[in-house]
């Protein structure tokens, strides 16, 4: 049950990653448009590989415990 628990904190902590690159795109905080552009490029793809591999390892688990 604590795999189950920390699956679901880490694809909370990757969603508010993504969220933090949207909002870095949409202010002015870094005035640089190349850095912020590497810097928002950055926080998303992180942030969408880790909420594609939290889900697929969630779905995978459920499986298992079917099939057994």
């Amino acid at each position: 049950m604590s795999k189950k628990t920390s699956g679901k904190t880490r694809i909370y902590l990757y969603v508010l990653l993504t969220i933090a690159g949207c909002i870095l795109a949409c202010t002015s905080i870094i005035p640089n448009d190349y850095l912020k552009l590497t810097i928002v490029m950055v926080t998303l793809c992180i942030g969408l590989y880790g909420i594609m591999k939290g889900l697929s390892a969630s779905s995978n688990s459920e499986e298992t415990t079917i099939g057994e």
